[in-house]
């Protein structure tokens, strides 16, 4: 599976699609007459995301244009193909400065403390993520930035699963993109997995959850579609 893999085309809203791979998602945010992407995938996957975004518009592969890419965190199924998107297509790196190093090659992403439960899961995904090329950031965020985009959002910090993860919060649309901070499994929210600090990661879902989202995407699992903010505070907030 460390090769090519297909991509699947998920619209939400008019303006917002998910890329899908068995492995991760990945979104992109129109910007123009191109896009903005959130995330990258799995290394090896840039051809077949620029194929994905030409179907949408209907354009030749070199002519999809790539505006900015926001990076999560740092680790390899989320950054893999920036490197080479970012080269195809000049968009400009953006993440936070405790990620920014990861991206860089300088330091590894810190290691997962693993439940039980996490151990046989995390043995069965990790051979199948070919570690990510060296990428270097065009712009660093911090928590409460504004990204400029058409369809604009804030930065949120949301540490846990890696110390400087972020999310995108569009709140003009009430639009969560939470990266790894959450999850859903079966349609039910939870707290993502595999994280660095588990303690810091719950608390982070649980403010995540606060937001007023209408809709929430998440980097594995589907995306809540509608009234997300009752079914994150269900699911987090109020658990029995």
């Amino acid at each position: 599976m460390a090769g090519r893999l297909h991509v699947e085309l998920d619209q939400v809203l008019d303006w917002l699609w998910c890329l899908r791979t068995p492995i991760v998602q990945a979104y992109a945010v129109r910007e123009r007459d191109g896009f903005n992407l959130i995330d990258a995938s799995t290394a090896g996957q840039d051809a077949a995301i620029l194929e994905t975004l030409a179907g949408i518009d209907g354009r030749a592969i070199d002519d999809v244009r790539v505006y900015e890419l926001l990076l999560t965190h740092g680790h390899d199924d989320h950054t893999g193909s920036a490197a080479a998107l970012a080269a195809r297509t000049g968009a400009g790196v953006i993440t936070s400065r405790d990620e920014a190093p990861v991206m860089t090659g300088e330091r590894p992403a810190p290691a997962p403390q693993l439940a039980d439960w996490e151990v046989p899961l995390f043995e069965q995904v990790t051979p199948n993520v070919p570690p990510a090329r060296p990428v270097v950031p065009a712009r660093i965020v911090a928590d409460g930035d504004r990204l400029g985009w058409q369809h604009d959002a804030v930065i949120v910090a949301a540490p846990g699963h890696t110390p400087g993860h972020v999310a995108a919060w569009f709140e003009e649309e009430r639009v969560l993109v939470a990266g790894d901070a959450l999850a859903s499994h079966e349609g039910r929210p939870m707290v993502g997995v595999f994280n660095a600090d588990p303690v810091t990661a719950a608390a982070t879902a649980r403010q995540l959850a606060t937001l007023d989202a209408r809709v929430a995407c998440f980097g594995h699992g589907e995306p809540l579609r509608s009234d997300a903010a009752t079914r994150l505070a269900e699911a987090l907030l109020h658990r029995p």
